[in-house]
């Protein structure tokens, strides 16, 4: 796609006009303020105040001022009528470290587009030159109204600030009618800014326009679902917990009946097994101390020796406190009988088991020699 442009008859009523203009940017937080006197064939006060934005990327929007024209009306003498102020569509943006652009609506009473860059020309911006443009239609062709060039020099203070004009003002013979107090608040000429005023952009005391969106399940129900939810996880967590200590009591009942299998000389089931044949086992086991107790010491000794499989010290910890009944730290003879009471499907189990071995070792020792 193809685009033409063809020159436009250049268009200034004004010529050109030598100025001065004395610029102060004071920041407070979030909300900034532009002061600037000019001084040509008249004095000019231009005056914006802006805030930050949302998009915290160095942007800044300007506040409009509405009440310009009332003011004027309530405060002519004070008020000049090239008093600028700048309109509400005004904003500024960053365009890399050293560079700002600026559009708006062009001010006071032009019906156009204004166009301004300012760029810092050394380190810090102790020097800084802006360029203003405003564009106003006339029949359907835009021309340029106005063209403005202005170079800054930073000086160090308020006070030489101050001084700066009140020294042009000598030497250009500005009448005290004619002189715009430099550090007159506004206030004084009928612009006073309330709070609300300020939070309609005021990002510091406005609603952010990024809002999460509605939600489409009402709060009750998602407590609900989260409630559910963490119940199912306990439901779940404590199935899990019920399963392993399941496990871990097999575990350990299995390498203790293997134990008692192996040693105990008497057939059949854990009921067949008389109580003198109890007695005789739990003596054996209470070799080390003979005092009618088995120590955890004594147990593990016991069960330790690899004939019935290896236990892990955890299981055997757990073991020893399922034994031990009153947690006194020791196993009495009728803990000993009652635990056993409990293993009776892992006795049987070991003992069908020894005996398939008994028996396949036997077969061996019977085979004759070849």
């Amino acid at each position: 796609q193809s685009q033409q442009f063809a020159p436009i008859a250049p268009f200034n009523p004004f010529g050109e006009i030598q100025y001065v203009d004395y610029l102060n940017i004071t920041m407070d937080g979030s909300r900034v303020y532009f002061r600037s006197i000019v001084m040509s064939y008249v004095v000019r006060e231009r005056t914006s105040l802006a805030t930050t934005t949302y998009e915290k990327d160095g942007s800044l929007i300007a506040l409009p001022f509405h009440r310009a024209d009332r003011a004027r009306q309530q405060n002519p003498g004070t008020v000049a009528r090239s008093t600028q102020f700048l309109s509400e569509a005004s904003r500024s943006y960053p365009v890399n470290e050293n560079t700002v652009y600026i559009s708006s609506i062009a001010p006071n009473n032009y019906s156009g587009i204004t166009s301004s860059t300012l760029l810092c020309l050394v380190d810090d911006c102790v020097q800084m030159q802006e360029n203003t443009d405003i564009f106003i239609e006339t029949a359907g062709v835009w021309d340029r109204l106005w063209n403005q060039g202005t170079s800054y020099v930073r000086v160090a203070s308020e006070s030489e600030w101050i001084e700066g004009i009140l020294n042009d003002y000598n030497d250009r013979n500005v009448t005290a009618d004619e002189r715009i107090p430099p550090g007159r608040d506004l206030c004084s000429i009928g612009l006073c800014i309330t709070e609300a005023e300020w939070c309609n952009t005021d990002p510091n005391c406005s609603e952010s326009p990024y809002q999460e969106p509605a939600a489409s399940v009402k709060p009750g129900a998602i407590a609900g679902f989260v409630i559910a939810g963490i119940v199912l996880l306990v439901v779940v967590l404590y199935m899990i917990h019920l399963y392993l200590v399941r496990q871990q009591a097999k575990r350990y009942r299995t390498v203790f009946a293997k134990r008692i299998a192996d040693t105990i000389e008497v057939r059949g089931s854990m009921r067949s097994l008389s109580p003198e044949a109890l007695a005789k086992e739990f003596q054996a086991i209470d070799a080390k101390v003979t005092d009618g107790k088995l120590s955890k010491d004594e147990l593990w000794e016991f069960l330790s020796t690899g004939k019935a499989g290896e236990i892990e010290k955890r299981d055997f910890e757990a073991l020893f406190a399922a034994i031990d009944l009153d947690k006194n730290g020791t196993v009495d003879f009728l803990e000993f009988c009652a635990f056993m009471g409990k293993c009776s499907d892992e006795y049987r189990a070991a003992r069908v088991d020894r005996g398939s071995v008994v028996a396949r070792s036997s077969r061996r020792l019977a085979a004759p020699d070849e």
